[in-house]
């Protein structure tokens, strides 16, 4: 397994014009590709996606400065957005991490463009380490750390 790396994140998204604009905005990310998934595509692989006939899903990949991507998903007809928060306790991914230079920096400008967090950055462990979590347009959960 010495060759193994990660490669993606794979998210779906309710709005991909307004996710891609989020992700390239605050932190950096840059659209790599675009594309569709159409109905013959996903029929065929039904076991895997679940999906009935007639469905169909736009998707893009967005990397990061350091090359790790999302790959985001917006399938049509879409099922409504649960609206919770992470249930930590519950099997399954709870967020994703960013690491960058100048949280507090960072935090100020979201702030400033209305994005609501759970706490202000706080101490994670020594007092040059510091974390915050936030959510995408959709809710998904993100933790900044400097």
């Amino acid at each position: 397994m010495k060759n193994l790396k990660f490669l993606h994140v794979g998210i779906t998204v309710s709005d991909m014009k307004e996710t891609i604009e989020f992700y390239t905005k605050y932190f950096g990310f840059r659209l790599n590709m675009e594309g569709r998934f159409d109905e013959e595509f996903l029929r065929k692989r039904r076991m895997l996606y679940g999906l009935e006939d007639g469905a169909y899903s736009d998707f893009c990949i967005l990397e990061s400065p350091d090359g790790i991507a999302l790959e985001l998903f917006q399938f049509q007809p879409q099922l409504p957005s649960k609206g919770e928060n992470g249930i930590w306790n519950r099997a399954g991914y709870t967020h994703i991490c960013l690491k960058m230079d100048n949280i507090f920096q960072v935090y100020e400008k979201l702030k400033e463009d209305g994005i609501p967090f759970f706490f202000e950055p706080d101490f994670r462990g020594n007092p040059d380490e510091h974390w915050v979590f936030l959510k995408d347009p959709d809710g998904n959960l993100i933790e900044l750390q400097d």
